[in-house]
């Protein structure tokens, strides 16, 4: 999937362009836990591109803060939510819409 076409759809339905690629990403994970820096690293952005849809998904309670080990970096778990399987049904309409474009 290209992530343009990923970017626009979540402009579109959040108004924002890295949220469904960040929730996709997150429900990938097979625990998933996971830390911003992380996910920046596995999207291949800064992280301060992808803090304010991350701290949506806290907002949203879709991401709870685990608790702090003391370290450096913060953890984070998904929350079991419908959400999660919604991103990835936008992810399935997105390509199909971009395979009924190259035929």
């Amino acid at each position: 999937m290209e992530r343009k076409t990923l970017r626009e759809l979540s402009r579109v339905v959040f108004g924002q362009d890295y949220r469904l690629e960040l929730m996709l990403a997150i429900s990938s994970r097979e625990d998933q836990i996971v830390t911003l820096g992380d996910l920046a690293k596995q999207l291949g952005l800064p992280p301060s591109s992808i803090q304010v849809p991350f701290r949506a998904l806290i907002a949203a309670n879709l991401l709870s803060p685990l608790p702090s080990d003391d370290s450096r970096r913060k953890f984070y778990q998904a929350n079991r939510s419908a959400a999660w399987e919604w991103a990835r049904e936008l992810e399935r309409q997105a390509a199909a819409r971009v395979a009924l474009h190259r035929t």
